[in-house]
């Protein structure tokens, strides 16, 4: 019989018909260093007839350590990340996604820092983002999707993130204007736990890898989309602006791609020379492709950047727009 009092973290997995990946990150999690006395895992499955339920419900049942999975007909991630935390015992919650790997030492890691000594009369830590890099044994595809993050960021990301669990509770959980949409829930919840005085702590060694997609060219233009939801939280957040690009943009990109429609506006005026106006933005297109080893590749991406630049935009704008707040 599993002792629940000894439970000290309780890893939530939201899936959703990625039946083959979600083993290959529960494998990792039968390798974790911390002892399996120590930590719990629970599987909140939005339901997909794939073979998931078979596989999760199997894989629970095999563990020395407390595995539970759940069935649930949840609108998006945050709702089965919601519905774990609350259900989670132990004093830690752990969020990963299942297009992650764990490192051995994550859980260990993730947990030492909330134990670890704090400066006198410093918060009390109540998030720790872990290192999220992209799978090392996978090549990286022109057109590609991934997580990379290997520094502390605003966005608090819940691939690789976690939070105690009774400040989990005193903010109550991931916001309700934020349970059905996809995208902003992660960073909202962790901003909420800040701005209540909570220290956030970085640690590299609590370390993810995580999945890189071969993408459509479609999809590769229509991810920005999701970013409609930011202006909204800059509003709602406002110490979040002064991490925004000159405040009022996402990136130096995303500010530079404005000189486009302006060159387009002065060209009666100005000529040629107007041409030389959107300049800026295509350097930093391709210094930012630096990954991209192909010199030709790094030149195709850098102009049709101006494309998935143009949706970036329309999801801002129109974003500004519902939020009565600027952010482009």
């Amino acid at each position: 019989m599993m002792n629940n009092a000894s439970i000290q973290v309780s890893v939530v997995i939201p899936t959703h018909h990625r039946r083959d990946l979600l083993k290959r990150l529960l494998t990792s999690l039968q390798v974790q260093s911390l002892a399996p006395s120590q930590f719990e895992v629970l599987i909140v499955h939005n339901h997909t007839d794939d073979g998931t339920e078979i596989m999760a419900q199997q894989w629970c049942a095999e563990q020395v350590f407390s595995a539970q999975y759940f069935k649930k007909n949840f609108n998006g991630p945050a709702q089965s990340r919601d519905f774990g935390a609350r259900a989670a015992l132990g004093r830690v919650v752990a969020f990963i996604d299942d297009d992650c790997v764990a490192s051995p030492d994550w859980l260990r890691a993730g947990l030492a820092a909330f134990d670890a000594p704090q400066p006198s009369g410093g918060p009390e830590v109540g998030v720790v983002q872990g290192q999220t890099t992209p799978m090392p044994d996978q090549a990286k595809p022109f057109l590609s999707k991934t997580i990379d993050i290997q520094a502390p960021t605003v966005y608090f990301e819940t691939c690789n993130i976690f939070y105690r669990k009774s400040v989990f509770d005193a903010v109550d959980g991931f916001s309700a204007d934020f349970i059905d949409r996809f995208y902003g829930e992660d960073t909202d919840l962790g901003w909420k736990v800040t701005q209540a005085g909570y220290a956030s702590w970085f640690v590299p060694e609590a370390l993810v890898h995580h999945e890189i997609f071969h993408v459509s060219f479609y999809k590769w233009l229509a991810e920005p989309l999701y970013f409609k939801n930011l202006p909204y939280l800059v509003k709602k957040y406002p110490a979040l602006r002064q991490h925004m690009y000159m405040k009022y943009f996402i990136s130096k990109d995303s500010c530079l791609f404005n000189l486009l429609p302006l060159a387009l506006l002065v060209l009666p005026w100005a000529g040629a020379w107007a041409l030389l106006l959107p300049l800026p933005y295509f350097w930093e297109r391709y210094r930012n492709g630096r990954h991209i080893r192909r010199i030709h590749f790094r030149l195709i991406r850098a102009a049709v950047g101006v494309l998935r630049s143009a949706f970036t935009w329309w999801a801002l704008a129109s974003g500004s727009w519902r939020a009565k707040s600027l952010l482009m």
